[in-house]
């Protein structure tokens, strides 16, 4: 999959070869890397480079040069990984056994070169659309694999160790709270954060329809009762419209989950929690960055709650954090989630605990996530403008409904809606594709573990029949979007 150039070839001369690529290999555009530096180590380079230009390029691909930059071959994440587990894996790249990069045309690789005539390496081409395509995957880079390595090699790798704190207060700091605690999970911050605000049997709490079940599953193992509401059609919320029916003399929470990354009109639910005394905890899963009234969510309620799972915006594998501008609140979060220790006397318990402590490894990884999150940010607004462009053509697909100005959603996974009756078969010819797509939530009132629960909530039983969140991560391409959009064109037309 790669061709040879003439020694003096420009950079309009590779964009022109790489125009002809596409025309003689009949697999369609790739995107060719001008910036060849990042996918290229020398052989006198040490392992732990090639390590890291493999994470940071996103693709697990790294080819090696010698002194007159002429290829010497290719390694990957792959080879490396096994070769460390088996032992055999040298300090540099000098005996490092690699794989040559004359593989047969008929291969379908997502990086191959472009060289001179004399073998000098002159651009990479990347066509993410000849691999698998998760619908999510996190980007790992140098600065994660540092962190994580510095952590286990100083045997703090448990739930001591100085990166919590750090990692609590950079991410308490980008949503603009004062407090910040670190929890092995987003539903574990959501178990804390309603103990935290006295939440128990007797009291009703307001959950919406339409969201992931630890929201209301949190409510459940603190023996209060959920009160299902229904969403907002253009905000997929719950708003003061869809609370105010289902508040009743017990109710003593709500907790607006900001879905997909669309920010709850959390002014007027401030309000009307106000006027009717009731406690707020915001579920902000999937919404670090996201605004309403010219701040973040995540300062409107009493407390709010992180998630980190491996597709979120910042992520540690596994994690969460509820954040809080109470001091006391804080506290008693910290003497939970530690199995109701108190900090400055050991093993002396004032309240039945949990087990919800996040280990340093993970903060280690997170301090790093929260420093290059407005760069994700920008990259889900870049794919989603990309394929709003390319998906256009089809008028049964919708893209979310745009908010007022004082709202600033940030892209999740790029959301689209689709016809009920044909959503399942766009997810089944993607899959025979290699690509993964994935419905909506499955609403709370559909499910029978709930049915005591029930509410009639026919804007979220909708939004949930039409949704699909479409890959979103480094690993789309222009290539990617251009078989998502074949995809739709053979299903929809």
């Amino acid at each position: 999959m790669y061709r040879s150039v003439s020694p003096a070839a420009d950079a309009s001369a590779l964009v022109e070869t790489s125009l002809e690529l596409d025309a003689v290999d009949g697999v369609g555009a790739g995107s060719l890397v001008i910036d060849r530096d990042r996918f290229v180590c020398k052989r006198s380079d040490s392992l732990l480079s090639a390590i890291e230009k493999c994470l940071d390029n996103g693709t697990g691909d790294c080819f090696i040069v010698d002194d007159e930059d002429i290829v010497f071959g290719r390694v990957t994440l792959e080879e490396i990984a096994g070769a460390i587990l088996s032992g055999t894996a040298p300090a540099d790249l000098m005996t490092w056994p690699m794989t040559p990069v004359s593989s047969p045309e008929t291969t379908r690789e997502c990086v191959s070169p472009l060289l001179d005539a004399t073998g000098r390496l002159i651009a990479v081409r990347v066509d993410r659309g000849s691999e698998f395509v998760q619908v999510s995957r996190p980007h790992l880079g140098h600065r994660e694999f540092r962190a994580v390595l510095a952590t286990f090699l100083s045997s703090w790798i448990s739930s001591r160790g100085p990166h919590i704190a750090e990692f609590e207060e950079a991410f308490a700091a980008f949503v603009g709270t004062r407090h910040g605690v670190a929890v092995t999970s987003g539903t574990a911050a959501l178990h804390l954060a309603l103990l935290a605000l006295g939440i128990g049997p007797g009291d009703e709490v307001i959950v919406p329809d339409l969201t992931f079940a630890a929201t209301i599953n949190a409510v459940c193992y603190c023996g209060a009762t959920p009160v299902i509401v229904d969403v907002d059609p253009v905000r997929w919320t719950m708003s003061p419209e869809t609370i105010e029916p289902a508040l009743s003399v017990r109710t003593k929470a709500i907790i607006p989950v900001h879905l997909y990354g669309r920010p709850a009109a959390m002014t007027p639910i401030t309000q009307l929690a106000q006027r009717r005394g009731l406690l707020i905890v915001e579920d902000c899963a999937e919404a670090h960055g996201a605004r309403h009234d010219g701040r973040n969510v995540g300062q409107f309620g009493d407390v709010a709650c992180f998630s980190f799972y491996g597709n979120k915006p910042v992520t540690t594998g596994e994690g969460g954090m509820c954040v809080t501008n109470s001091d006391t609140l804080a506290t008693k979060v910290r003497r939970l989630r530690s199995h109701g220790m108190l900090p400055d006397r050991w093993y002396w318990h004032e309240a039945i605990g949990f087990n919800y402590r996040m280990t340093n490894l993970q903060a280690a990884i997170g301090r790093e996530q929260v420093a290059t999150i407005g760069e994700t940010l920008k990259r889900n607004d870049r794919l989603q403008q990309k394929y709003r462009k390319r998906l256009g053509e089809f008028p049964c697909v919708r893209f979310p409904p745009p908010l007022g100005a004082d709202d600033e959603p940030i892209t999740w996974l790029v959301c689209v809606q689709v016809p009920a009756p044909s959503r399942e078969a766009i997810i089944a010819t993607a899959r025979e594709r290699d690509i993964e797509l994935r419905p909506f939530f499955t609403p709370l009132t559909s499910m029978p573990i709930y049915r005591e629960f029930w509410r009639d909530c026919p804007q979220s039983a909708g939004l949930a029949a039409t949704g699909l969140n479409l890959p979103t991560s480094d690993a789309v391409d222009d290539k990617v979007i251009e078989k998502i959009a074949g995809v739709f064109r053979d299903v929809l037309t």
